[in-house]
Order: structure tokens, then sequence, then C-alpha cells
């Protein structure tokens, strides 16, 4: 009545538990990263600074690599369009860092936006 396994089921059940005993690290890692993370957000101030931090550090490499458009005459346009990704920037981290958390020495990181989107429209009206 039992039927012969094939000799092949074997390692199948070998890559499943080693693609296990991979993903659960990395789940607990995910878990507990931000712990630290949410024990510097301890007021608005401190969550305004840590929110402003935090997309600087992911809109800045998203506008360095859309500086790549400045190359070819014809996408040198579609710059002015990303253009705009940094000047919400300003906003969103002048208010966040400089007026909600009352750090008027980080008036550098909106200013860093304001010179990215100050080039990306420069660069982008070159040809025309």
């Amino acid at each position: 009545m039992l039927r012969h396994l094939p000799k092949d089921m074997g390692k199948l059940n070998s890559i499943e538990n080693c693609s296990t005993k991979f993903l659960i690290p990395i789940f607990f890692i995910i878990i507990f990263i931000p712990s630290p993370a949410q024990a510097l957000c301890i007021g608005p101030e401190s969550c305004g600074i840590l929110g402003g931090v935090f997309l600087s550090m992911l809109t800045v490499p998203i506008c360095v690599i859309a500086l790549i458009l400045a190359i070819w005459p014809v996408t040198r346009r579609i710059l002015q369009i990303f253009a705009i990704l940094p000047g919400l920037m300003i906003i969103v981290t002048g208010y966040l860092m400089v007026i909600q958390g009352e750090r008027f020495d980080l008036i550098f990181i909106p200013l860093i936006h304001m010179g990215i989107m100050f080039l990306m429209i420069y660069l982008g009206r070159l040809g025309s």
C-alpha cells in the first residue's frame, strides 16, 4: 500500500528547511530593528526631525539618480518635472525639522534640497 517515494523528495525538504532557516532571522531583524528608532521618537519635535531625516535619505538619492537625465538633450525637459520632488521636500523638511522640531541649526537640510532643485531646473533648461 505504501508507495515508494523518489529520492529527490528528501532534497526538496532540505531546500525548504534551508530557506526557512534564512527567512526566520530576516523576520526577526525586520521586527526588532525599528525598536531603537522608536525610542528616538519621544515627542513631536524629535519625531519631526526623525521623519525629515528618513524622508531625506529616501529622496536625495532618487534626485541624484534623476540627474542622469541631464546627459541626453531629449530628456532634459523631464528633469524639470522631477524637480518637483526636491521642491516638495524643501517644504516638508523645512516644516518637520526647522519649524516643528524647533531646530534652526538644521536649516542646511532644506537648503540641500533647494540646491538640488535649482540644479535640476538649470540642467533641464540648458538646451532650450
